[in-house]
């Protein structure tokens, strides 16, 4: 069968599995008292299931090896083992809170399987700021770097209702259009199969009736770095035809602008600012700043999941336009400018509720 007929029924039974697992989850959840508690910090008022991620991971993986089987490719056990481990580490976080040094020894292990073993690891930069062939020593820690912080962006951007699986959905569904194109039917499918399981816990999630937890989010950061990676790593054999003097780290920034922009600043105020652990939680998220400036969630998730597409849009418009260092110092400065155009309306609107 066509792969892409394939990815398509792929999607159908990853959202059609997830779908049908979230109610029993929930259910269980509240009569095990497996619920999330709201607090100062969070945005919900009710206890919620937090193990939205096992319907994920359940819909996910079952119709990823279902309609895989029978397509070769050396990576394809590597990437498997890799996601056992974090999905076991963010259950484990899920009803047992763990240390943030505990959690990363997790995401270290996955992401030296994936790029050790799997052999899916950056190999050349392509031009971009001058750099192309890199030594697989750095090709290695270049690439678990990358997996690393994209696991941690999005376990950062889980913090409203519908966030994470939105901009995931972008992400793995614009990834498998280009997967598509490029006649790779195993990342094609786990793309599509991505995309049905987080549209199935967006329909719960968007209600607040559970959340995706760090089995979730953790699974899909790590899924869509692994996808990244591969991206940029056989994007240059398409070149032109496909790609069109597309550069796929440029590129790939775009994609998953959110999540990275979201994690360079928090990080930086954090250490620099505040000058402590960059995973000690607090409220200064953009997602955060959209909530206190008085959008609602699903208000902040489309204004966030819109920005994310219109950069998108940019990126295929600075097609052979631009200069790919250019690029992301035009997306650097965009990002800015609607970060200090929503922080100087956050501020009059609680400067108004105070002096009410």
């Amino acid at each position: 069968m066509d792969s892409s007929y394939l990815a398509l029924l792929a999607a159908v039974s990853s959202f059609l599995i997830t779908f049908l697992s979230i109610p029993p989850i929930i259910r269980l959840s509240l009569v095990k008292r497996l619920y999330d508690r709201p607090d100062e910090r969070k945005n919900h008022p009710h206890r919620t299931s937090a193990l939205g991620g096992v319907g994920i991971f359940g819909g996910m993986i079952f119709s990823f090896l279902f309609f895989t089987a029978g397509i070769p490719y050396p990576e394809l056990n590597s990437i498997l083992c890799a996601l056992i481990v974090l999905f076991v580490t963010g259950v484990k976080d899920d009803l047992y809170p763990m240390v943030p040094g505990k959690k990363l020894i997790g995401q270290l292990v996955a992401a030296l399987i994936v790029s050790m073993h799997g052999g899916v690891r950056i190999k050349s930069i392509y031009g971009l700021l001058g750099v192309y062939e890199i030594p697989y020593v750095i090709s290695i820690g270049v690439t678990v770097f990358v997996l690393l912080f994209l696991i941690n962006a999005f376990n950062f951007i889980d913090g409203i209702n519908g966030l994470t699986a939105g901009i995931g959905i972008i992400g793995s569904a614009t990834y498998a259009w280009w997967f598509w194109r490029m006649n790779e039917p195993l990342f094609l499918i786990l793309g599509t199969c991505m995309v049905g399981a987080q549209a199935a816990f967006l329909w719960y999630n968007v209600r607040g009736r559970i959340f995706m937890g760090d089995s979730g989010s953790m699974v899909i950061g790590f899924l869509l770095a692994v996808l990244t990676v591969y991206f940029i790593k056989v994007s240059e054999d398409f070149k032109p035809n496909i790609f069109y003097n597309i550069s796929a780290v440029a590129y790939a920034v775009a994609v998953l602008i959110v999540p990275v922009f979201d994690a360079l600043r928090i990080v930086f105020i954090r250490l620099v600012v505040h000058r402590k652990s960059p995973f000690r939680a607090d409220r200064n998220h953009i997602h955060h700043l959209l909530i206190g400036a008085g959008l609602k969630h699903w208000e902040a998730t489309l204004a966030l999941s819109g920005f994310n597409m219109l950069m998108i849009s940019l990126a295929w418009y600075f097609n052979g336009r631009l200069l790919p260092k250019y690029q992301l110092v035009v997306y650097l400065v965009i990002c800015l400018i609607f970060t200090g155009i929503l922080l100087r309306y956050y501020r009059k609107k609680n400067i108004a509720v105070e002096d009410r």
